[in-house]
């Protein structure tokens, strides 16, 4: 077993070697309370961020309430910092729920979640529907619940139309066909009932406030009052970075203003960063993955690439002729107002990291890509004689998700456990002061250890896993959700 646990272990150092390599080193040994206390705030940056974070006091205002807003404000002035690693939605998946958790741990006020919503609604969160525990053992993978049938399944989350009433009707009325086991179909139930029918959740006017909305809901339904976790405050960080990229390009010498509008920058950055992880990969004649800098939205919300042009100054999409935008202000400008425009990962990060020192808390993935996306970008406004600006562009991105150390009793097999999600939670009584306390002192490299099961099925290709990888790669945490307790 040994023996299959060091292969499964040198499959995942190729795979996220900067990840394991922070965990096997002296890192690792840090308590998860410490380590959440010990992430960074925002230093030097190339613009000011109080645009940022009034905005994101704003949103917060609407959604929540006018105190919710100025204790997001406090908590960014405090320590300019939000967990990102998040699929913007509502957080049953113990990759994001778990890190929500941990990352809290080093809040004071509230949890500001800047989550992505550039991401179809079909996504690995699942925003359409619940997730539940794994539906067999051998597997991490949750089974899903079809809640929403509102607009299209790939529709852009930050762009989904909302739901309503009679969707939430049409998926009670069809719980009783459903597969689901005794206590997936009263937790089905619950959140159906009184989350998404809630008067905050069903008020909100777009998708993406319904998410925020529910998230919010989900989370004081989780936390016990003794636990004394902050409350969770999530929003959408493209529609954030969007507000904001359109107001740049009214500001020459902004980042975004530069990256849009100037020429020999515009296709720098382009060079510069093709082929790199989460930015584009864009080559003549091939249909290429990503899109350069911005998305553009089709008829049904979804997620449209586009390609730069640069002798027309265009943006075009390759396999739709009827659109296009112009590489001008106006038309940008437009297009991100209207919401036919949405900013892509990179221009996200460009507004809010890059340009205005935001530390953002990522998964394992984003640890990397985001100081990647620094140094190209820095790199880029080199070439273009802007030393000034380049040495002001940097990011730093603490490890925020990628932890499971919350983990419960299988449903099915008694002898088994999985990493822990909402239905766990609940049925355990929620997450009391018990169990913050236990947490709290659980050592980082072993909340990772937790992880690898997903992270082995999650990163390494079927054909490629090797056999009894699930039970090699097995560590139980010090955390196990019981049943109800009295």
């Amino acid at each position: 077993m040994n023996g299959i646990r060091e292969q499964c272990l040198e499959q995942l150092r190729k795979a996220i070697p900067e990840a394991m390599e922070l965990m096997e080193s002296p890192a690792g040994e840090l308590s998860l309370a410490n380590y959440a206390r010990a992430m960074p705030g925002g230093g030097p940056a190339l613009q000011d961020a109080d645009d940022l974070i009034a905005l994101a006091q704003t949103e917060a205002g609407r959604l929540f309430s006018p105190a919710t807003g100025a204790a997001l404000r406090r908590e960014l002035e405090n320590r300019f910092l939000a967990l990102t690693a998040n699929h913007h939605g509502v957080d049953f998946h113990p990759e994001f729920l778990q890190g929500d958790l941990i990352f809290a741990l080093g809040c004071q006020e509230v949890v500001p979640l800047f989550a992505c919503g550039g991401v179809p609604c079909n996504n690995m969160a699942y925003p359409r529907g619940l997730l539940l525990p794994p539906p067999h053992s051998g597997t991490t993978k949750p089974g899903r619940f079809p809640a929403l049938a509102a607009g299209d399944r790939h529709a852009l989350v930050s762009a989904q139309i909302p739901f309503r009433t009679s969707h939430i009707r049409s998926a009670l009325d069809s719980l009783p066909h459903s597969d689901l086991r005794e206590e997936e179909l009263a937790f089905a139930a619950l959140i159906l009932k009184e989350i998404y029918l809630h008067p905050s959740v069903l008020c909100q006017e777009t998708f993406r406030d319904q998410m925020s909305a529910a998230n919010a809901l989900l989370w004081s339904r989780l936390a016990t009052p003794d636990s004394h976790l902050p409350p969770l405050v999530s929003l959408d960080l493209q529609y954030l970075c969007g507000v904001l990229a359109a107001d740049d390009l009214d500001r020459p010498g902004s980042l975004v203003h530069d990256l849009l509008l100037e020429p020999a920058l515009t296709e720098e950055i382009f060079r510069t960063l093709n082929g790199a992880r989460s930015c584009w990969t864009l080559k003549e004649g091939q249909a290429g993955r990503g899109t350069f800098l911005l998305w553009a939205l089709d008829e049904k919300k979804r997620g449209v690439a586009l390609r730069p042009d640069f002798t027309k100054r265009e943006l075009l999409a390759p396999f739709r002729p009827d659109i296009r935008f112009k590489l001008d202000r106006d038309s940008l400008k437009e297009g991100l107002v209207s919401l036919r425009l949405l900013p892509g990962l990179y221009l996200a990060f460009a507004v809010s990291a890059l340009a205005r020192g935001l530390v953002c808390a990522g998964g394992v993935f984003q640890y990397v890509y985001l100081p990647n996306m620094a140094r190209g970008t820095a790199e880029a406004l080199r070439r273009c004689g802007e030393e000034a600006a380049a040495d002001k562009i940097s990011a730093r991105c603490p490890l925020g998700a990628g932890f499971h150390p919350l983990q419960a009793p299988d449903i099915a097999n008694s002898e088994g456990e999985h990493s822990a999600g909402p239905l766990d939670i609940l049925r355990h009584g929620g997450f009391d002061a018990r169990d913050r306390a236990v947490l709290s002192n659980i050592k980082t490299r072993e909340a990772f250890l937790c992880s690898l099961p997903f992270q082995y099925e999650d990163l390494i290709p079927e054909g490629e896993r090797i056999s009894g990888w699930f039970a090699a790669l097995r560590h139980t945490s010090p955390l196990l959700l019981s049943p109800k307790r009295i």
